[in-house]
């Protein structure tokens, strides 16, 4: 469990500033739908559709952050293309580290009415879960009651995907769909029907590759079985396609959940490309001299220091986004082209820790671009004050990062 009260640690400065927000804190109050799922904001509408039965539970924030156990490399690459995914845990064992990159949290605040105001985190596969729960919340896990083991399945269920993006929470709970307050999803049903539209595009063909198809009625027949598997991958179609492409069955839900992750967040970092390319462009902009430099020249080299190591994390961020769908690309292009499946074979052996990865990458740039933005407010003609910038130079760098320990 991690107090988020304190506030981070900082150097003296030239000027006194108010006390800011610790930099977790500062990613549940304002990093977005992908990194934190507010429940206290739900109750006032959900009324008796709350996503749990816990009343404790539905007065915290469910949260993202990730553990990758190296920074991404300059230069990435992918995971070897021919590795296959680890095998899930056993039920009861927890995700394994090399899995699941993402640690899912539940942040308590003192005061749900001030979430910003400190409380504290627990954390879904730290030690001593169980108790913490039972403490802070109120879930006895070991003596579990029907309700209470449906509130743990949802959690396990969220823990299983790697941001808290709309259209993934969704999918992921879709058993409880009927259940629950469609405002816990914030997807409208238009979105929803044009993200799985644009990955029906990407998978029909492959299907009708993969399977020999060549009559129009069975390509539209099959491929829409092999579609709803992507949304249930337990189906028997899931073992098929992987089976096609000497692929173990066992391994079919797991590449199935990859394949669709994948596809998706090429999606959304196509939608947000402009965002994530205009606080890069800015930071390599003579607008990110401080209006006031002349007043803190003797820190002006320390800045600029600063300021190259967040560019360099968030180029390190996008060459890795540009690795592993350029690899999605070519792999695509040699199966329906050249009828060479030993790369898209390859691909979706490790298509599992992509998405992980990918699901990282999202949520830093969307943090990051929303951090700018938040700084940008209080710019005069584009430019901050050299604390301001400091500041905004803190938070992008914590939000860039590929590894924490969930520490303040």
């Amino acid at each position: 469990m991690t107090d988020l009260n304190a506030p981070p640690a900082k150097k003296p400065e030239p000027k006194k500033k108010k006390k800011s927000l610790s930099p977790i804190l500062d990613q549940i109050v304002y990093g977005g739908s992908s990194v934190a799922l507010s429940l206290i904001k739900m109750q006032a509408i959900a009324g008796d559709r709350a996503l749990f039965r816990s009343p404790s539970l539905n007065k915290t924030v469910i949260f993202k952050y990730p553990n990758f156990d190296q920074q991404l490399a300059d230069q990435p690459t992918p995971p070897p293309a021919n590795t296959a995914p680890a095998a899930s845990p056993a039920e009861g064992e927890g995700p394994k580290k090399a899995d699941r990159p993402i640690e899912t949290a539940i942040y308590i605040p003192h005061d749900a009415a001030e979430i910003a105001a400190g409380g504290y985190a627990i954390y879904l596969r730290q030690r001593d879960f169980e108790n913490l729960i039972k403490h802070h919340v109120g879930i006895d896990i070991d003596q579990l009651s029907q309700s209470y083991e449906r509130d743990v399945e949802i959690l396990r269920l969220i823990d299983s995907i790697p941001s808290l993006d709309p259209f993934l929470l969704k999918s992921a709970l879709s058993k409880f769909q009927d259940e629950v307050h469609p405002g816990y999803f914030s997807i409208s049903e238009a979105e929803e029907t044009g993200i799985k539209t644009l990955i029906a595009g990407k998978v029909n063909p492959i299907v009708a590759k993969a399977l020999g198809l060549t009559s129009a009625t069975d390509v539209n027949e099959r491929s829409a079985r092999f579609l709803q598997a992507l949304w249930d991958p337990t189906m028997p179609e899931a073992k098929l396609f992987v089976s096609a492409f000497g692929i173990s069955g066992d391994q079919a839900q797991q590449i199935f959940e990859g394949w669709k992750g994948v596809s998706f967040y090429e999606h959304t970092f196509n939608r947000n490309k402009a965002a994530t390319a205009k606080v890069l462009s800015w930071l390599n902009s003579p607008d990110a001299v401080p209006l006031d430099i002349r007043e803190y020249k003797h820190y002006k080299e320390q800045q600029d220091m600063f300021r190259q190591q967040v560019i360099k994390k968030l180029r390190n961020i996008i060459s890795t986004v540009s690795a592993i769908f350029g690899e999605y690309t070519i792999c695509h292009g040699k199966f329906m082209n050249e009828g060479d499946p030993k790369p898209f074979r390859q691909f979706l052996a490790g298509v599992y820790r992509r998405y992980w990865v990918l699901g990282y990458c999202s949520m830093a740039v969307l943090h990051a671009s929303s951090i700018f933005d938040r700084f940008m407010q209080g710019a005069i003609q584009n430019r901050l004050q050299f604390d301001q910038l400091e500041e905004m130079l803190k938070r992008l760098d914590v939000s860039l990062n590929s590894q924490s320990d969930g520490t303040v």
